[in-house]
């Protein structure tokens, strides 16, 4: 009886530890999008009293994604509005583009260069 308390209390601890991990990872993922100049443009200009800057998690690395899949954007309380789609990777913390139009990804100087044309 007592092994069994004691592996379901070490189970439960290991699984508040996780989960606090997790959430400093998500927190870093954020902190990744926030520092890109240009989305710190779009911070910077956000005026509007209806529609303010926003971000969402759409998906977090699992078995089958890697990534913390960020979006960009506005929102006004009741809705979203998508702007930038962004995968950040957990490991590295390295941000991509995600084209949704295209289901294809880019780095940020990707990005800029495509830009400039």
């Amino acid at each position: 009886m007592n092994k069994v308390l004691l592996f379901i209390v070490c189970l439960s601890v290991s699984i508040t530890v996780s989960a606090q991990d997790k959430a400093k990872l998500k927190d870093s993922a954020y902190a990744v999008i926030e520092a890109i100049p240009e989305v710190q443009t779009l911070i910077k200009y956000d005026t509007s009293k209806i529609w303010h800057f926003s971000m969402r998690t759409i998906s977090v690395p699992s078995y089958n994604f890697k990534y913390y899949w960020i979006q960009v954007g506005k929102e006004n309380g009741q809705s979203f509005y998508p702007q930038i789609d962004f995968y950040v990777d957990p490991k590295t913390f390295t941000p991509l583009v995600f084209n949704t139009r295209t289901n294809k990804t880019m780095t940020l100087e990707e990005l800029r260069q495509a830009e400039k044309h």
